[in-house]
């Protein structure tokens, strides 16, 4: 009884630690200098660019360019864009596939966000485009 204790608590430990959330200093050596690209159920719906300093340029596809920042907030890592009040704040997580997001704000068992690196240069329509 006592092994399958220790088995179980090994198990548990193993899928929490897989599952915790990436520190601020993870997230920003994995995304610095980086294009990422957001998708919710198998469809594609944003791309970021990670620029130093915490910096970040934010697109939903098709619409204008956002600025803003990214600062760690508990396990939490946020966004607050140059046009919001609010910040938005993702748990997010490593898998095998990319990494994964949480919206602070859903429920546990909501389905996370997709991030994955893109080759693609970030395309921006406005406002701050051209020569």
């Amino acid at each position: 009884m006592r092994t399958l204790a220790v088995v179980t608590l090994c198990l548990c430990t193993g899928m929490a630690r897989a599952e915790a959330p990436l520190s601020a200093e993870a997230f920003d050596a994995l995304t610095l200098g980086r294009t990422m690209t957001w998708a919710e159920f198998g469809q594609v719906y944003g791309v970021e660019q990670y620029l130093p300093d915490r910096r970040v340029r934010w697109t939903v596809l098709g619409d204008d360019c956002k600025t803003g920042h990214w600062y760690a907030e508990g396990p939490a890592i946020c966004f607050l864009y140059d046009d919001r009040l609010d910040p938005v704040c993702w748990e997010i997580t490593q898998s095998g596939t990319g990494l994964l997001a949480r919206h602070t704000a859903s429920p546990p068992d909501a389905a996370p966000v997709v991030i994955v690196e893109t080759s693609e240069p970030m395309a921006c329509f406005g406002p701050e485009v051209g020569a």
